[in-house]
């Protein structure tokens, strides 16, 4: 009886994760096609196969579909921040943090590129997704600090400000080119900037 709890959240977590994939794929596919602005909640439900009922609960609203994935490169870029040896710049460290967005890009480019231009192109999206670009800062920064003792909360503020100013820039420069630069170059080229300046 006792495994059964921690066999079970998995899998529920294993649906979860399929049932919104699945959202976010079908809602893209419609804001792509039809405009973010012009779809609404039900023509995404009615094409996911999904109740009004059950989108709430998974998302606040449209924008959420779209900007939630970059909730999950936080968590799972400070986790990889964490994770680097401790003898390592803090500036390759934060760039590796940024190995989950790489990895969703390069893994349907097209797709990302699609994403990324729409959230561009709605105010309304693109506020949205400003504002979990920040909370991925704050993030950053509460683990920088972590990591360097000796920095102060505002010396950690201003290197993950800086460290998502090169996650920003090199976004935006690999959509100008429809994804066909390498994204982790571009990161690379981003990071690297900030060393002669601020090591």
């Amino acid at each position: 009886m006792t495994g059964v709890p921690s066999s079970a959240e998995p899998l529920q977590q294993r649906i979860r994760d399929r049932v919104l994939s699945e959202v976010s794929e079908t809602a893209v596919a419609l804001f792509v096609a039809h405009g973010f602005d012009e779809t609404t909640v039900d023509q995404i439900c009615e094409a996911a196969g999904l109740s009004r009922r059950s989108f709430f609960r998974y998302y606040k609203g449209k924008e959420d579909v779209v900007v939630s994935l970059f909730s999950t490169f936080a968590v799972e870029g400070c986790a990889h921040f964490v994770a680097r040896p401790a003898g390592e710049d803090i500036w390759t460290a934060l760039r590796h943090s940024m190995t989950p967005m790489t990895r969703w890009a390069d893994d349907d480019p097209v797709r990302a590129v699609a994403m990324l231009r729409l959230i561009d192109d709605s105010p309304s999206l693109r506020a949205r997704y400003l504002d979990r670009v920040d909370r991925w800062r704050a993030s950053l920064a509460d683990v920088v600090h972590a990591r360097q003792a000796s920095a102060t909360h505002l010396q950690a503020a201003v290197i993950a400000a800086a460290g998502m100013g090169a996650y920003l820039a090199a976004v935006r420069a690999w959509v100008a080119t429809d994804g066909a630069d390498s994204l982790p170059t571009l990161f690379d080229a981003a990071f690297a900037a900030l060393r002669p300046r601020m090591d």
